[in-house]
């Protein structure tokens, strides 16, 4: 009798790598290794346009090998490396004395503002310790940008640790900021040297492999040895925006993209609805400084608007357009904490009623010597336009959609199920083996609490061919 013979080794590397997080951005050989080249990106800040520098992903996050000032950028050290914790576009307002945490124990403070208002010193400070302070002169483009170069960084020296670009300085009635339209930075108080055995998560770096050019900046080779085993974690989020802290949203990690499944305002975070999805396109406390008749533009066609600001009222009138079609305005008022938020519900969205889409914080209202501004330090908003609801048998890549659960309570917000289908390869038929051959797949389900998602373990040498998903980010939501 014939049998199809699944063939899963480099199938199963791949899923592995996608599956748990460990690896990402890498090639994966018949040897069951997982290579992970370093590429070059672009800097978000238009400034830099014309510069690139080298990033490498692992464990799901951004890695910047360091590099020097001076050298090419294929002779970066590609097994030192540094997190990348910014490269930003986002605006950034700050008055003499004002700090801004870039995170990882960074300060960026703006020590002084010349009497001139053309130059402005900064601060860059880790852990509260000094590290670096430059004058920043904005009479010309070249000198707008200031560059952290820093030694013995890893054993490295003149080595890029951040970029941050001054635009200008405003000068308003009582007080002056400085705006910040560019950081770039990396963790190098926590830079790693990689060496051969190394561990990173489930894999072990077999291989270090330098640039030789500007198309191969180098690689890290990885070997695997983890078990075909699957357990998903109930975790929760909450708004980026301070303004929102007591609040959280559900979201439903789904192959690496983030899914909000459609919410009321007035409705238990586990009502939600879990099969109806709508990307998440910004979760952001990112402050935005706009003037009246300005707009926003917060991606896949959607845009806010600065309408008027009305100074002796306290209000700006904002309003919400995709596409350039109009969806909801609101005159939103500083004169109290509660009014600052404009939470914009929508009905039929997936055929679902009053739908929160969109949020929205002003911190404040500012006005200078020509012009007002407000500041918006809070957006969060969900592709409603775009959503859709995932019936059985629906597919996402691979996999299909075999059972839809809802939420019952705080600790069981809902899940979904998929199923993945074995990959047959026909030419490996046999005469002289069985289909009923113990090489089939066998899998056992390890038993869990009522309120936690099951862990199954593939007893076989095959591909499993069934996984289960609790992908929940959140597990309780306090409207205002």
């Amino acid at each position: 009798m014939k049998k199809y013979t699944t063939v899963l080794l480099a199938a199963l590397t791949v899923f592995i790598a996608v599956a748990a997080g460990i690896v990402s951005a890498a090639d994966n050989v018949s040897d069951g290794s997982t290579i992970c080249n370093v590429t070059t990106a672009g800097y978000e800040c238009d400034s830099w346009s014309d510069e690139q520098y080298p990033v490498i992903d692992l464990c799901g996050e951004e890695y910047v090998p360091l590099f020097t000032t001076n050298g090419n950028i294929c002779d970066v050290h590609v097994n030192k490396l540094a997190r990348l914790i910014l490269d930003s576009n986002e605006t950034h307002t700050l008055g003499q004395g004002e700090k801004m945490y870039l995170g990882e124990g960074y300060v960026l403070e703006v020590k002084e503002i010349s009497s001139d208002y053309m130059d402005v010193w900064l601060e860059l400070t880790r852990d509260g310790q000094y590290v670096a302070d430059q004058s920043i002169s904005i009479e010309t483009d070249n000198n707008k940008t200031w560059n952290v170069i820093l030694d013995n960084v890893q054993g490295e020296n003149d080595i890029v640790v951040m970029k941050v670009y001054v635009s200008n300085i405003f000068v308003g009635a009582e007080n002056c900021i400085a705006r910040i339209d560019g950081i770039w930075l990396i963790d190098y108080g926590n830079a790693r040297t990689l060496n051969i055995g190394d561990k990173l998560g489930e894999f072990t770096l077999k291989e270090i492999i330098n640039g030789t050019g500007a198309s191969n900046l180098g690689s890290l080779v990885f070997e695997n040895s983890m078990e075909p085993a699957l357990t998903s974690n109930v975790t929760a989020t909450g708004y980026e925006c301070d303004s929102w802290s007591d609040e959280q949203y559900p979201v439903i990690d789904l192959f690496e993209a983030e899914y909000v499944p459609l919410f009321a305002t007035d409705g238990n975070i586990w009502d939600s609805h879990v099969n109806k999805l709508a990307g998440l396109i910004l979760d952001s406390n990112q402050t935005q400084v706009l003037e009246a008749g300005e707009i926003l533009d917060l991606g896949q066609g959607y845009a806010l608007e600065v309408r008027e600001i009305d100074i002796d009222s306290e209000k700006a009138w904002l309003e919400l357009t995709r596409d350039g079609q109009y969806i909801a305005d609101k005159n939103v008022s500083i004169d109290t904490d509660d009014n600052r938020t404009w939470t914009v519900a929508l009905d039929d969205v997936q055929g679902e009623n009053n739908i929160v889409v969109m949020k929205v914080h002003v911190k404040n209202l500012f006005v200078g010597t020509e012009k007002r501004i407000v500041w918006i330090d809070g957006v969060w908003l969900i592709d409603y336009a775009n959503a859709r609801t995932l019936n059985i048998g629906d597919e996402f890549g691979e996999f299909t959609l075999e059972q839809i659960i809802s939420g019952i309570d705080a600790s069981n917000p809902g899940s979904l199920v998929f199923e993945k289908a074995p990959v047959i390869d026909e030419t490996s038929v046999t005469d002289d083996t069985s289909v009923n051959d113990t090489s089939a797949a066998d899998f056992s389900e390890s038993p869990s609490s009522e309120n936690e998602s099951g862990k199954f373990t593939n007893k076989s040498a095959e591909l499993p061919a069934s996984w289960y998903w609790n992908f929940w980010k959140s597990l309780s939501m306090k409207l205002k």
